[in-house]
């Protein structure tokens, strides 16, 4: 339920790099209550909600997992992890699955996953809950509803219905995404729009 507290010994958390809703994220962060986090030691959402809850919660064990080594993270991500970190770990992997692993390490060593998601149907925290969801650990997804109108006026065809795909996953409410599907019709009405209206009225 909205605003409802979170509570969960072990709260993995995953989110975007580039997300618009700041106060959003923030009231996120605000229902979580664990022991201990981990957080994926990118920039963004990642050292973003480290750096916040060692501020709120500076009682609570704050672990990075990287999916390589930290100094291959992004200078401004590594100052944040060595200054807001309790522990690192370095799971070594440099190859191009090195963030999907570090991913279902988080998921797997977690009780519970807090996404803050956006709608987007693709990409790692989409992939990250569709894991955690597969695995039976519960998720919280932490909708981002400010959404970054030029980028989805700007996808494709096929990239439009996964992004729609993802608002029903993160439980966006429809009055957050209708105003920018009918401005979607106006700019490409030769579309295939019976199905996107089938998913528009999915919606909550």
């Amino acid at each position: 339920m909205p605003g409802e507290i979170i509570r969960a010994v072990v709260i993995a958390i995953t989110g975007h790099r580039d997300y618009p809703d700041r106060a959003g994220f923030l009231r996120g962060l605000d229902r979580l209550q664990a022991d201990k986090y981990l957080f994926g030691g990118a920039r963004g959402a990642d050292t973003d909600a480290l750096r916040y809850l060692a501020e709120t919660q500076p009682g609570a064990t704050r672990v990075v997992v990287v999916p390589n080594r930290l100094i291959d993270q992004p200078v401004v991500a590594q100052a944040a992890i060595k200054q807001y970190a309790n522990e690192i770990i370095e799971l070594g992997n440099a190859g191009p699955d090195r963030y999907m692993i570090r991913n279902r390490y988080m998921v797997d060593h977690s009780d519970q996953v807090a996404a803050f998601y956006d709608g987007r149907g693709s990409g790692g925290t989409y992939n990250t809950i569709q894991y955690a969801e597969s695995k039976g650990v519960i998720v919280d997804i932490m909708p981002l509803v400010e959404m970054n109108e030029a980028a989805i006026q700007a996808m494709t065809w096929n990239d439009f219905n996964l992004w729609l795909d993802g608002c029903r996953i993160a439980n966006i409410p429809r009055m957050c995404v209708k105003s920018v599907v009918i401005r979607r019709m106006k700019l490409a009405p030769r579309g295939d729009w019976s199905g996107v209206l089938t998913k528009l009225h999915q919606l909550r």
